[in-house]
């Protein structure tokens, strides 16, 4: 039933998120089958309001995705990208990570950003 339950929760999450995006919000990637609804404040960290409110994602690809939860990237509150020593040049360049990328935020996003630079972003 907890599965369910969770899946169904996911769900809502990912359509705010579609509604609200679109697209990959760093690489512009569009098409929606590839993209996945990244919780800034892990679901794990996040109260029940936290994981269902839209302004706590972005909507991102898988490389983004993956970085992004890894703590491989993150951004400061102009939006411009942060990128961690662990990832090397290389690295960029093969999953399309470019230091002067731009997201947009709100203020809201700003909140829980603070969260995943000190608890995530390494």
């Amino acid at each position: 039933m907890a599965f369910v339950k969770t899946r169904v929760n996911q769900s809502v999450f990912r359509e705010r998120l579609l509604k609200k995006y679109h697209i990959c919000c760093l690489c512009k990637v569009e098409n929606q089958a590839l993209l996945t609804a990244s919780h800034i404040k892990p679901w794990a960290a996040s109260s029940a309001d936290e994981k269902l409110d839209a302004e706590n994602g972005f909507l991102l690809c898988p490389n983004h995705n993956a970085l992004f939860d890894g703590g491989f990237i993150s951004f400061d509150d102009d939006g411009k990208i942060m990128i961690s020593s662990r990832l090397s040049q290389v690295d960029c360049t093969f999953t399309n990570v470019i230091p002067t990328m731009k997201i947009n935020l709100s203020e809201k996003n700003k909140e829980y950003l603070e969260y995943h630079r000190k608890k995530i972003f390494a």
